[in-house]
C-alpha cells in the first residue's frame, strides 16, 4: 500500500480508479445521503463502498471514530456517467 493524503491506497482502489471511478471521501449519514444528491444532481455516476479494514487512515489520530462508526461509513465514488 502506498500513503495518499494519509490514508492507505488499497489494490480495490487502483481497480474502481482503472475504471474511471474517483475516490471523494468516506462519511456516515446525514452527510452521505447530502453527498449522493449533491454529486446526482452534478451528472456523476455514484458507486458507495462500504469501509473496510484496509481504508482506515494510517497511524492512530482517527483509530477511535472508524473503530466505533466503521461500519456506518462508506466511501463515495464518483465518475462521469456514461
Amino acid at each position: 500500500m502506498s500513503e495518499l493524503c494519509g490514508v492507505a491506497e488499497t489494490p480495490r482502489d487502483v481497480a474502481f480508479e482503472t475504471d474511471g471511478w474517483e475516490k471523494q471521501f468516506t462519511c456516515g449519514e446525514p452527510r452521505l445521503s447530502e453527498m449522493v444528491e449533491l454529486f446526482s444532481s452534478m451528472g456523476r455516476e455514484i458507486h458507495l463502498e462500504p469501509m473496510a479494514s484496509e481504508d482506515r487512515p494510517l497511524g492512530a489520530d482517527c483509530e477511535a471514530c472508524f473503530t466505533s462508526c466503521g461500519d456506518k461509513m462508506q466511501t463515495i465514488w464518483t465518475r462521469k456517467k456514461i
